[in-house]
């Protein structure tokens, strides 16, 4: 009688195994064969079609393992020992513990492995088969990101998904494009925190707007919630200043296939890349503001936070009350006295100092009105247009109508057609639903209020950080309390070195 026997496939997709001699139909006829020839009844298959070998936990091997714990198969054959696995300690559990203590036997047929009839009284050779598999999946892995770290140094993107914003270029997987959608959205966010709208704030607004977070959007949700650190991640992230981001995660290893955070040193970053969405202006300035600390027991954001560095050594100034007032010393004489003097300078005064300096430049430059209007068009909520909403509009209904000729034709099943119009139904009610709620939008301040918002903004009888934040690439104070405030635009005069001392 002959005895029952399962078979076990594996192809993996990632480490060059795809060529005919190992496909899993091939794998299937040569264990089949050898059954028959060799008096086995075969009673299971299981396989794991594009499943990597350094990692055990897959459908099909688990569906396996499941059977032979509960009793149902006695006896399994691979035509590899490298189809079982290629994590040299994982399989080799397997083979000389587990199956041992189930009563499992297994057969590895091209390499002539049988746990019946191995050794256990010497060094069993498959021990060096196991770890020459680790060895070639470890190399593969090795071969495979070289070859992606290559690609993405040339600034060819290599992600599944866009960044939010953007969209794969249909003429080039490699390449982005700005997303009609979600493009304005990110320059929106940008907008807003440079008015001086905390992150927890814009996140509510968008709440409020109806505006779906990307992972809502991924899977076709509407509305959501944004968390601030997904707007911190799109305020930091280069790509969207044209600087094509890659490797910000990675995998732990080629045998652990979980992801981890990789420092920002370590990103890889393509410069003009594709079309940004920002200036590198404005996404310096917003860099500035994220980077910049609190003054500790304050509730508001100190107007100078993370603009004072000391002139001796560039490092930054942080304050220290002494007494009645609070000064401002360099941190690399906070730590060590002997690398830096202090160069201290009261923090009010220089407050004082900054706005005397600023308020003339700002006041001869900047026509208070202009910058209202500027500014009210730029906090008004987004308004679709009409026009391209209509366009749009138009494609869903010709999509649909594709779709039911298609039906029509039996180039697609009724299930298929069904899930289409779904998806086709909500994309349009969704577009009406912005449209509506766009229009229920409030209009925002007024222009006779900005005005005087604007006017006050300019004298800088509140100096506001957000502000000097644009204005100042930073104020530096060396020794005696000379003071060099380096400007983020022209000086006076047309000065090039945009920056004055006093």
């Amino acid at each position: 009688m002959s005895e029952p026997i399962a078979l076990y496939l594996r192809l993996s997709a990632a480490d060059g195994e795809g060529g005919e001699s190992g496909s899993i139909a091939n794998q299937r006829a040569f264990l089949h064969r050898w059954a028959a020839e060799n008096g086995y009844r075969v009673v299971a298959e299981f396989q794991d079609d594009g499943y990597t070998g350094t990692d055990f936990d897959r459908p099909g091997f688990q569906r396996l393992m499941a059977q032979l714990q509960s009793g149902r198969i006695r006896c399994f054959a691979t035509t590899d020992l490298s189809r079982l696995g290629r994590n040299c300690g994982q399989a080799l559990t397997l083979v000389e513990e587990t199956f041992q203590r189930l009563g499992v036997r297994y057969i590895a047929v091209n390499d002539g492995y049988d746990t019946q009839t191995a050794s256990r009284e010497s060094l069993d050779p498959s021990v060096f088969k196991f770890l020459l598999n680790e060895l070639y999946a470890k190399d593969c892995s090795a071969k495979v990101l070289r070859a992606k770290r290559t690609l993405q140094r040339e600034g060819k993107f290599l992600g599944g998904q866009a960044p939010y914003g953007y969209r794969i270029d249909p003429a080039d997987k490699y390449h982005l494009l700005p997303e009609e959608d979600t493009a304005p959205v990110v320059q929106r966010i940008y907008r807003l925190f440079l008015a001086g709208e905390t992150l927890g704030r814009i996140a509510r607004r968008l709440e409020d707007e109806g505006i779906p977070p990307p992972a809502a959007r991924r899977a076709g949700r509407e509305g959501g919630r944004w968390s601030t650190a997904t707007l911190r991640r799109i305020l930091t992230l280069p790509t969207y200043r044209g600087a094509l981001t890659q490797h910000v995660t990675e995998m732990t290893s080629y045998k652990v296939h979980t992801r981890r955070a990789v420092p920002p040193e370590q990103w890889v970053v393509c410069e003009n890349a594709h079309p940004p969405l920002v200036s590198g202006e404005e996404f310096r300035q917003v860099q500035n503001l994220l980077g910049s600390r609190r003054y500790a027991g304050q509730k508001a954001e100190h107007p100078l936070s993370g603009l004072v560095f000391c002139a001796g050594c560039g490092a930054r100034m942080y304050p220290h009350r002494v007494g009645r007032y609070c000064y401002f010393i360099c941190g690399t004489y906070a730590r060590d006295p002997a690398r830096c003097t202090a160069h201290r300078l009261r923090e009010d005064l220089l407050e004082q100092l900054v706005a005397g300096q600023l308020r003339p430049l700002l006041q001869a430059a900047a026509d208070p009105a202009r910058l209202a209007a500027c500014l009210q068009h730029q906090l008004c909520p987004d308004r679709p247009d009409p026009a391209r909403l209509q366009a749009r509009l138009d494609r869903l209904e010709a999509q649909r109508r594709q779709a039911y000729a298609d039906r029509l034709e039996g180039l697609i099943g009724a299930g298929e057609y069904a899930a289409a119009a779904a998806r086709l139904q909500r994309k349009e009610e969704e577009l009406r639903r912005r449209w509506q709620t766009a229009g229920q939008a409030p209009s925002g301040p007024s222009l006779d209020w900005l005005t005087r918002r604007v006017e006050c903004l300019l004298a800088l009888e509140q100096p506001d950080r957000p502000l000097l934040g644009q204005l100042l690439r930073g104020i530096f104070v060396g020794e005696n309390g000379r003071v060099e405030l380096r400007l983020a635009f022209s000086g006076p005069k047309g000065e090039t070195e945009n920056s004055i001392t006093f």
